[in-house]
């Protein structure tokens, strides 16, 4: 009985000197809300102030993913507003659904194709509408007897490429019904549109097609067919994103929610790089192309991009309409190939952040969206620069500077954009950039120091890209602390 009197004794002193220190920490500035537990000062530990600068973090806008995701893949869709992944008929199974709307995503996109659906020449395997089409295919469809243009490109053998009449009432109505009620089963928000837009009908393999429309619908253009196709199923409240729309611009985009571009900042492509890989041995590997849209994508000029993307934001301001959130600029690009350590004949791909982040930022300058999908390895696209809070932009356009880029500064922070030959270092000087104190170079990950009120000079190191041998583009993220 003594024994637990004292213990107890005891215990309420340790409580009482433990109390004291948390007040005199308290007291001297030092915080208990970090991530990192900060202690007292004692002999050999360096103490961090409760001002060390913090940064603003928010919800990415995009990303795309598959339909069978892990845990880590799940997790990094989560932080997401906006998650395309899966198609109707292989979609993200119901607990992922629901995993990802207990995290706070917004909306949750499933894929389809637009113009025409697959129908599977064994008889089996054909979903309900498909089975409809095909049985009504000598007026619900525009080539009841072919070609079969895009099954005989990609050389599958199982299938027939039957194209939607979308000029017919009929079809249109049959198709709406059957999307709303598959896109609700299956827990999705609306719906990804390939090929969503009237020019596949300008290639030649697809002539007949287009013959076949304008013969019968003389007077409503594959494009406004199209319209009243989203408009209908708008009208069910789903969420529209076709993949650029902005093509027909004046048709298309008053109506839907989101448009897409494909690489229009990078892109990968197989160019006959062989190289040693660890576990794989000499194989082709892809690389990243800098400017998809330039006459020669291996020689082409950051002018080119800048260019294409000016027209493709004009389109999207003019004609979006009250509930059109922007442009996301879809791009892709190959791993890093770094030599193994000991083994420079082997290499391993590595997460390609110069590409990332030049999307990023080439994204920033125009106020748009992006995501950078690495179809070697999804896991090595994932970079923390989608979370980082850049605020509002303080001016109605991007600058080009005098060291030669271009710039945008935002409220939290600023992007750069440019295609240096060589070492420079950049001067900014802007008045949205702190007075003094640090900022936060996300590419680098480090804190730089202002030089002087509102002015930071920033050391600028281009890489040579080992395909063309020409330096590449670069982007770069930095960030203002909010304390």
């Amino acid at each position: 009985m003594h024994r637990r009197v004292v213990f107890v004794v005891l215990i309420g002193f340790g409580v009482a000197f433990a109390l004291l220190v948390a007040m005199t920490w308290v007291a001297k500035g030092y915080s208990f809300t970090s991530t990192a537990l900060r202690f007292p000062p004692l002999a050999g530990f360096k103490v961090t102030p409760s001002h060390e600068p913090t940064l603003a973090f928010t919800r990415g806008d995009y990303v795309t993913g598959s339909s069978a995701p892990d845990t880590e893949e799940l997790a990094w869709m989560a932080r997401f507003r906006v998650v395309h992944a899966g198609g109707l008929f292989d979609p993200l199974p119901p607990n992922a659904i629901s995993t990802l709307r207990r995290a706070g995503v917004g909306t949750i996109l499933v894929y389809d194709w637009l113009p025409a659906t697959y129908h599977y020449t064994d008889g089996e395997g054909d979903d309900p509408l498909t089975r409809w089409l095909y049985e009504n295919r000598d007026w619900a469809t525009l080539n009841p007897n072919g070609p079969f243009p895009h099954c005989a490109e990609e050389g599958y053998d199982w299938c027939e490429d039957y194209y939607f009449d979308l000029g017919d009432p009929t079809v249109r109505a049959k198709r709406v019904e059957f999307l709303a009620q598959r896109v609700r089963e299956l827990g999705y928000d609306g719906l990804f549109f390939d090929w969503g837009n009237s020019l596949f009908l300008d290639e030649p393999e697809y002539a007949s097609l287009r013959d076949e429309y304008n013969s019968r619908h003389p007077d409503l253009p594959y494009e406004q067919a199209i319209a009243l196709f989203f408009q209908d199923l708008r009208d069910q409240g789903l969420v529209l994103q076709p993949n650029q729309a902005f093509n027909n611009a004046g048709r298309l985009l008053p109506i839907v929610n989101y448009d897409t571009s494909e690489s229009a900042g990078t892109t990968d492509e197989n160019l006959g790089r062989r190289l040693m890989v660890a576990g794989r041995g000499l194989i082709s590997v892809p690389d990243t192309v800098y400017y998809p849209n330039s006459p020669d994508p291996t020689r082409g000029n950051l002018k080119d991009t800048l260019r294409t993307w000016q027209e493709m934001v004009a389109l999207s301001d003019k004609f979006g309409g009250a509930d059109f959130h922007g442009i996301v600029h879809l791009n892709y690009a190959a791993p890093l190939w770094k030599p193994l350590p000991g083994k420079s004949l082997y290499h391993r791909p590595a997460p390609p952040r110069d590409a990332i982040f030049y999307n990023y930022a080439l994204a920033r300058l125009f106020v748009q969206m992006t995501y950078t999908e690495v179809p070697w390895d999804h896991r090595l696209e994932r970079d923390e620069v989608y979370f980082y809070d850049l605020g509002q932009p303080v001016e109605n356009e991007f600058h080009s500077l005098p060291e030669g880029g271009y710039v945008r500064y935002y409220t939290g922070g600023l992007v750069l954009v440019g295609a240096w030959q060589g070492d420079i270092t950049l001067t900014l000087r802007h008045p949205s950039i702190p007075a003094s104190g640090r900022v936060y170079d996300a590419y680098a990950r480090t804190w730089l120091m202002l030089n002087a009120p509102h002015t930071l000079r920033l050391p600028i190191r281009p890489q040579t890209d080992p395909v063309s041998g020409n330096v590449a583009p670069l982007g770069r993220v930095l960030l203002y602390p909010v304390r």
